[in-house]
């Protein structure tokens, strides 16, 4: 196919217009061919907005900015109609805006997992395809929960890794930001300054054991805790950080007298401090507060402690990010927004481990529910993730970022448009509906449904047979479809008896080593995974969320 692509002066946007456009289809540049002129236009007053507009002999793709120039594109690959060796483009009604501009995905650079292990390269591209697909910020952290000192392999690895994926963002016009537990010290720390663990609600621990967790009410131990959070913010003066954010749990908390209730006591003097020191460094970021866990599984006042106090003393945050594993928690619901409410979607850790284990992870339905129980009150999120196999996830949760009102399958659909082809669109969303009805049914240690099962694989193979080769043979399309495969075989196998413990319907969804060890295809397919996610083995014996 032949373009003419007018960039004026827009040459990184072009650039990933040619090698997206280049993967695909056989392209000749000629002046003759079919034109493709990047703008920036100052008259589109709303940030990061675009349109996509037919011309003579072409189209013409419009950012208010240069960043909304990327999301232009993004849309111009994802809505067009491909074939082999062609595509036809669509234009926008009007000019398209983001409803919220909180927009980031959490990177986890540790836990051994894809962020951790894939090298530089294909994680840069990962970003740029993220771009594509409307997010705006990349946030990270340095795992202060595994180190011993400065020089622990952990720490220089993931201030290496944080710093490349920061620099691409940052040439790529996205934003970037760090996380700090505000009272997570070295694992070498002194004990004397352990942090009193019944913040924990140990009947069900919800709020985590890791790391650790330090009293600030100590000095000294507020004094240690100071000079990390220096040593943190101190990585990327040179790059610049848009976002610094706070944690509560599951990395944090202390329930001593002095520092209860943690989420709006000592945790909110904590987020005090590390902003004072943040603002030297960085004073034009912005401040993310989470509350993950807050009141969780009971009411101890932390979210009425915290709305008083940004009402005084914490008028200095920008943004509240709320969550939790399950349900959208209520006090945020029924009560007036102090500060922008964000969201944290757990689109990687939901049941069914080793999380990833089976291929991609598809809830579509859920996480809908979930959006439209808060939508209301959410100007945003940043989903958390642990690797590649959520990426379905991901763009589901970006496309309510910016249209709270779309569903699922419109922004699916798009997906499955681009990545694996437009007349599969209602074969793929039914295979990934499948999914996740026995995803859902495991969680609630139910019978796994085998019409589902098998309704999900006829599908996934009906898809594959259709594919270009370009699709079939892509990381996106495989991990959906040895999903579909892999659900098949571990359910086929309980249902048949191969596992007969009392505890068969938690091990289904935490599924052991010894499960499908002598069926070929599955160890083929597993280990296909492992390929993906730069595992060594599935059986490997380390800590690797991903491992079978």
């Amino acid at each position: 196919m032949r373009f003419h692509i007018k960039d004026n002066g827009y040459v990184n946007q072009a650039t990933l217009l040619k090698k997206n456009v280049e993967e695909r289809i056989q392209v000749d540049y000629a002046t003759d061919g079919m034109i493709i002129e990047l703008c920036v236009d100052k008259v589109i007053k709303e940030e990061e907005s675009y349109l996509i507009s037919s011309v003579k002999n072409g189209w013409k793709i419009t950012g208010s900015d240069e960043v909304g120039l990327y999301y232009g594109i993004g849309k111009f690959l994802h809505s067009a109609t491909w074939t082999e060796d062609s595509f036809e483009p669509k234009a926008t009604e009007g000019v398209v805006t983001p409803s919220s501009s909180f927009r980031a995905v959490y990177f986890a650079v540790h836990f051994n997992n894809w962020y951790d292990e894939a090298p530089t390269e294909e994680l840069e591209k990962y970003v740029e395809e993220l771009l594509l697909y409307g997010y705006n910020a990349i946030v990270c952290i340095i795992p202060i929960v595994s180190i011993n000192s400065y020089e622990d392999e952990f720490f220089v690895r993931a201030v290496a890794k944080t710093r490349s994926m920061f620099q691409l963002a940052k040439k790529l016009s996205m934003k970037v930001g760090i996380i700090i537990n505000p009272n997570q010290g070295m694992m070498n720390a002194p004990h004397e300054w352990d942090a009193d663990p019944s913040y924990e609600q140990t009947e069900k621990v919800v709020r985590g054991q890791l790391g650790r967790n330090l009293c600030p009410s100590i000095p000294e131990a507020f004094e240690y805790l100071r000079s990390i959070w220096n040593k943190e913010l101190e990585q990327y003066t040179d790059i610049g950080l848009d976002y610094v954010l706070t944690w509560p749990y599951d990395e944090g908390g202390c329930g001593c007298e002095k520092c209860r209730p943690w989420g709006a006591k000592a945790y909110c003097d904590l987020a005090k401090a590390v902003h004072e020191e943040a603002v030297k460094y960085y004073p034009n970021s912005k401040f993310v507060l989470s509350t993950w866990l807050y009141d969780s599984p009971n009411d101890e006042g932390e979210f009425e402690g915290l709305y008083e106090r940004l009402k005084g003393d914490m008028s200095f945050v920008d943004y509240v990010m709320v969550d939790s594993h399950d349900q959208f928690p209520k006090y945020p619901l029924t009560h007036e927004p102090i500060k922008p409410i964000v969201n944290f979607p757990e689109i990687s850790m939901w049941e069914l481990k080793p999380w990833g284990g089976r291929g991609a992870n598809p809830m579509p339905k859920r996480f809908q529910a979930i959006w439209d129980s808060a939508k209301k009150v959410l100007k945003g999120g940043m989903p958390y993730s642990e690797g590649m196999y959520e990426d379905i996830l991901k763009v589901q949760c970006v496309g309510y970022y910016w249209n709270a009102e779309h569903t699922y399958k419109e922004i699916l659909g798009e997906y499955i448009n681009y990545e694996y082809a437009s007349d599969v669109i209602d074969e793929v969303l039914e295979m990934m509906e499948m999914m996740e009805l026995n995803h859902i049914r495991v969680a609630e240690l139910k019978t796994p449904d085998m019409n589902a099962a098998y309704r999900s694989e006829q599908l996934a193979d009906a898809v594959d047979s259709t594919l270009s080769d370009r699709a079939k043979t892509a990381w996106r399309w495989r991990i959906l479809y040895i999903r579909a495969k892999v659900d098949r075989m571990i359910y086929e196998y309980f249902m048949q008896g191969g596992y007969k413990e009392k505890n068969a319907y938690a091990k289904l969804g935490n599924t052991e080593k010894s499960w499908l060890a002598d069926n070929e295809e599955a160890q083929a397919l597993l280990q296909e995974l492992c390929k993906y996610y730069h595992c060594v083995s599935m059986r490997e014996d380390r800590m690797n969320r991903h491992t079978l």
